[in-house]
């Protein structure tokens, strides 16, 4: 398994993170099979778990705390998060001690504040993050879903290591952050952690919705249009190189510096499919294809 090193840290994890939502879900895999599904993505060189205290009100830590135990715990890079409801001093700091118990483990190696709380000042979560890693609980600080003003402004509250990630939503469709927020992550040398890679499926021509997925769906496809001709690029492409649409997918985001793509799956084939993803890297070609295909779907959305 190839792997890069996050951010400034000498951390080497594999550029596909696998994600752990659905393993905190009973209703879409039991927790046998998510120990099972974990534990072959480890054997296959999956390095590098993601997974928060609200997934499953704590399921999918649990579950991962099972899962990795025949494994060494160096061995796995262990990425969790503190939700948007515990950023207070104390409470963040009670909210690790509940990760770390579920996880059955000493300490987290990347923790991440999942969401900003614009209700608690930034100075007070930054600290209790800076009390955990200075007390050896945790490795590492992350962001996530932080815009480039909240990123710059935690980093000022830290005065014994940085951020050393921001997870954010990007994929060959949604590129926002492309914007600001990147461009000065890699600057800094801060890691992106992009979650839905595959757009939930649809960047890869899927049609089946499950009803958790509904919500963002909807949402999506009231201003989405024309996306029919960027998944039919994809698939040309992925056929032309003798690959899937999602190793396409997952490809044109671990073959940028400094990114690293999250995956989901509850499925054995779609998880050793996703790893076809690595040790090969897009055209320049396919990539301007690509580009030229999501152009067209920005600008229908602002046309409509």
């Amino acid at each position: 398994m190839e792997t890069k090193i996050l951010g400034w840290s000498n951390e080497k994890i594999s550029p596909l993170i696998l994600g752990s939502w659905e393993y905190g879900t009973p209703s879409i895999i039991d927790e046998n099979n998510a120990v099972r599904i974990i534990g072959k993505a480890v054997e296959l060189g999956v390095n590098a778990i993601d997974t928060a205290e609200s997934y499953g009100n704590g399921l999918s830590e649990t579950v991962i705390g099972k899962a990795i135990k025949r494994f060494k715990r160096e061995d796995v890079f262990i990425i969790t998060k503190v939700s948007i409801d515990h950023l207070r001093y104390d409470d963040v700091l009670r909210a690790a001690e509940g990760s770390l118990k579920r996880l059955d483990t000493n300490y987290i190696d990347l923790y991440l504040v999942h969401w900003p709380n614009h209700y608690v000042p930034i100075r007070e979560t930054a600290k209790a993050m800076e009390k955990l890693f200075n007390d050896g609980k945790i490795r590492y600080i992350g962001l996530s879903n932080f815009s480039l003003p909240l990123l710059r402004e935690f980093r000022e509250h830290l005065s014994k290591t940085d951020v050393v990630a921001n997870e954010l939503h990007y994929n060959v469709l949604f590129r926002d952050v492309e914007k600001e927020v990147l461009p000065y992550m890699l600057r800094e040398n801060i890691a992106l952690l992009a979650y839905d890679s595959l757009g939930l499926g649809y960047l890869i021509g899927r049609k089946e919705i499950r009803n958790e997925y509904k919500w963002y769906v909807l949402a999506r496809e009231a201003y989405v249009k024309n996306l029919e001709p960027l998944v039919e690029e994809i698939k040309s492409i992925a056929k032309e190189l003798g690959k899937t649409p999602a190793q396409v997918v997952l490809n044109w985001l671990i073959s940028k510096e400094n990114v690293f793509a999250i995956f989901n799956t509850t499925n054995e084939d779609h998880l050793k499919e996703n790893l076809g993803s690595l040790g090969w890297k897009l055209r320049e070609s396919d990539v301007k294809r690509l580009d030229e295909s999501v152009r067209k779907v920005i600008i229908d959305y602002f046309t409509r």
